[in-house]
C-alpha cells in the first residue's frame, strides 16, 4: 500500500475564505482602490473581487470612496472603496516611571492621547484603578465609549504568558509577586467583548521596526536600552518568545561572574547592570573628570549618556575611555547573541541610539577580532532615536490591527457568525 496520502481538494468555503483574506489585506495601506487595482495587484477573477468586496461592505468593513473619473475612452466611471471598519485602537504603555494612553482609528490614525509621570503603584489593583480614571477621561475627550473599542493592548516591563495575559515577573514590580492576571484587570475595565494583547516593552517597540523594514524576513535583532536592556529576536517576520518567554531578556546575560553588584533577576554579572547608568555614574564619582573635560561641568549625578555621547563628539579622551568601555560591553553581548541567532542587522532604540562613532566604531572593531565575524558579511548595525513611546503605541496598534485582519470571524457568512458590531 502506498504511503502517500491523496491530495485533498480545498472545500469551497476554506478557498473563500482565503480569497476573502487576500483581498481584505489589500486595503491595509489605507488607501482607496478599484475593484480593477485589487484584479491587477492579486491576480484574483474580478467576480471574485466584486463579490468579496461586497461580503466586507456588508459588514461595514469596506466602505464606498464614490466614483471615479471616466477613462479617455468613456464608459462607467470606476467606484473606489477603502478600509472604513469604524472602531477604535487603544493602547497603554504601563512603564516603571510613566503610564501613557493613546487611542488610534482602525487607520492607524491617532486620535489622541495622554501621559503621566508616575511611580508604579505596589499593587496591580491600584496600578488599574489609576489607568481606568485615565482610560475614561481619555474616551470621554474623545467622545467615543468603550463599546466603540475593537482591542486594547498593554506594554509592561517583566516576562509575559502571552496565551493568558498574565505577566509573570517584573523585577520593576516585585512586590505584585508572580502570575498577576493583567488580561483580567483589563478586563473589568473595558469588558468582556474587546480584544486584548499583553506585550513585553521591548517586543512591542520592535513591531513598529519590523513593521518598517523592507525585507522581513531578515533576521533582526531590535535593542532596548532604557529602564532596562532588552532585545527583540526577530526571525521570518515573527518576533521570537519561546516556552517561558525568556527569549530576548539579554540584559541579564552573565558577562563578568566575578562582578559583585547583584541585578534585580538576583546575579551577579549582568550586562545590564555592567552598562547601567547608575554604574557609569558611580565610576565617574569615584575618578572624577580633569577640568578640560566637559563632563567636570556637570554633577556626576546628573550626569546622562547624553552627555557622555556629546563629550565624546569633542573627542575628550576622558569620555572616550567610557564609551569604549560601554562599546565593548555590547561587544561582547552581540558576540554571544551572534552566536545563538546570528541577526544580519542590529537596531538601537533608546538611550544608547544616539551612541556616537566612538562608540559605533569600537563595536565593529571588536567584531573584527572574533575570526567567525571577521570572515563573515559584517552586521548592519542602526541606531533609531525616535521617540521610545510612541513608537511602543504604535506597535501596540499593530498588534491589534494584526489579529483584526487575521481573526477568521470576519471572513465567514453571517449565517456562520455574527458579524462585527
Amino acid at each position: 500500500m502506498s504511503n502517500i496520502e491523496p491530495i485533498v481538494p480545498a472545500i469551497p468555503s476554506t478557498l473563500k475564505h482565503r480569497n476573502r483574506k487576500i483581498i481584505l489585506n489589500c486595503f491595509r495601506d489605507y488607501q482607496e482602490h478599484t475593484v480593477a487595482d485589487i484584479v491587477a495587484r492579486i491576480g484574483i477573477s474580478k467576480l471574485t473581487v466584486m463579490r468579496a468586496i461586497q461580503f466586507f461592505c456588508s459588514k461595514n468593513i469596506i466602505v464606498s470612496s464614490g466614483k471615479g473619473s471616466s477613462t479617455e475612452q468613456g464608459g462607467k466611471k470606476p467606484e473606489f472603496f477603502r478600509f472604513g471598519y469604524k472602531k477604535y485602537l487603544l493602547t497603554i504603555m504601563m512603564w516603571p516611571e510613566t503610564l501613557g494612553l493613546t487611542l488610534f482609528d482602525m487607520q492607524m490614525q491617532e486620535v489622541c492621547r495622554s501621559s503621566y509621570d508616575w511611580i508604579i503603584p505596589s499593587t496591580p489593583e491600584r496600578a488599574f484603578s489609576f489607568v481606568r480614571e485615565q482610560a475614561m477621561l481619555l474616551l470621554q475627550q474623545a467622545g467615543i465609549r468603550c463599546e466603540d473599542l475593537y482591542g486594547v493592548s498593554l506594554s509592561t516591563s517583566g516576562i509575559v504568558d502571552y496565551d493568558n495575559l498574565i505577566l509573570k515577573y517584573s523585577v520593576h514590580s516585585p512586590e505584585w509577586g508572580a502570575d498577576v492576571p493583567v488580561g483580567t484587570y483589563l478586563e473589568e475595565i473595558f469588558g468582556p467583548s474587546t480584544y486584548y494583547f499583553v506585550e513585553n516593552a521591548g517586543k512591542c517597540i520592535s513591531r513598529t521596526i519590523l513593521k518598517e523594514q523592507e525585507h522581513p524576513e531578515k533576521r533582526l535583532l531590535v535593542l532596548f536600552t532604557a529602564w532596562g536592556l532588552c532585545g527583540s529576536l526577530i526571525q521570518n517576520g515573527e518576533i521570537l518568545s519561546g516556552r517561558d518567554s525568556l527569549i530576548g531578556e539579554i540584559g541579564h546575560m552573565i558577562l563578568d561572574p566575578s562582578d559583585t553588584e547583584q541585578c534585580t533577576c538576583g546575579s551577579c554579572g549582568c550586562v545590564e547592570r555592567l552598562v547601567s547608568l547608575s554604574r557609569l555614574r558611580r565610576h565617574i564619582s569615584q575618578n572624577p573628570p580633569p577640568a578640560q573635560s566637559p563632563l567636570s561641568k556637570i554633577s556626576p549625578g546628573s550626569i546622562s549618556l547624553n552627555h557622555l555621547f556629546f563629550a565624546s563628539r569633542q573627542n575628550d579622551p576622558y569620555a572616550q575611555s567610557y564609551v569604549r568601555y560601554l562599546a565593548d560591553c555590547f561587544a561582547s553581548l552581540l558576540r554571544n547573541v551572534a552566536l545563538t541567532f546570528n541577526p544580519e542587522n542590529v537596531v538601537f532604540t533608546g538611550e544608547y541610539a544616539i551612541a556616537d562613532e566612538c562608540f559605533d566604531n569600537r563595536i565593529r572593531e571588536q567584531f573584527q577580532q572574533f575570526h567567525y565575524l571577521a570572515s563573515s558579511t559584517p552586521i548592519g548595525i542602526h541606531y533609531d532615536a525616535r521617540n521610545l513611546s510612541e513608537l511602543d503605541a504604535r506597535g501596540g496598534a499593530f498588534a491589534l490591527l494584526d489579529h483584526f485582519f487575521s481573526d477568521p470571524q470576519i471572513y465567514e457568512d453571517p449565517e456562520k457568525q455574527e458579524a462585527p458590531q
